[in-house]
């Protein structure tokens, strides 16, 4: 089993812990919680570069392997990176359960190393899109994102410095065992 972990932590507020797991080819499980959102939908996407210089906007457009055009999760017409909306409660808080199969966390489509998006507003889910606009993402505001990283748990880290890291960084993290952090 490939496990990855991504911690959001923006400066509007919005935190949040979402694991990554897939056993072989199955499908990718998509759980954890998020909280200091908006009430309401957001858009919720896997972007194509792990790099956060310039904030979001250095994350590039929805993960797209296949040069497909935007849709919804449930469409096979679709960026792999489109996850859809997350609805958010009164309380600002949403915990995110998705399973998707076109977000791979091995191989050559692999979304380890890329930037995961909380959008400000709802996705259309490519359902208000004209044909010159279908493979546009249209930029929606992101409020937080993250900075990717593959990280080799057998390495020369201790645990409490790789906790650190992964709080400074809000990164995505490729783990053998979820039990082996301690949050």
């Amino acid at each position: 089993m490939v496990k990855a972990v991504v911690v959001l932590n923006s400066s509007e507020g919005v935190n949040g812990t979402i694991y990554f797991t897939q056993e072989g080819d199955a499908p990718t499980n998509v759980t954890g919680t998020i909280t200091g959102l908006k009430a309401g939908k957001h858009g919720f996407h896997v972007h194509a570069l792990g790099d956060t210089t310039n904030g979001c906007m250095s994350t590039g457009p929805h993960f797209n392997p296949a040069g497909k055009v935007h849709g919804a999760p449930e469409d096979e017409e679709r960026h792999a990176g489109d996850l859809g909306n997350l609805t958010v409660g009164e309380d600002g808080k949403v915990d995110v359960n998705i399973v998707d199969k076109q977000i791979p966390l091995t191989g050559p489509n692999s979304i380890i190393g890329r930037a995961v998006v909380v959008h400000a507003d709802p996705d259309d889910l490519g359902k208000v899109l004209t044909k010159s606009d279908e493979n546009q993402n249209f930029g929606f505001e992101m409020i937080t994102c993250t900075l990717p990283l593959q990280v080799d748990m057998n390495s020369a880290w201790p645990l409490e410095m790789l906790v650190e890291e992964l709080l400074v960084v809000s990164s995505v993290f490729q783990v053998d065992d979820l039990s082996d952090l301690c949050w």
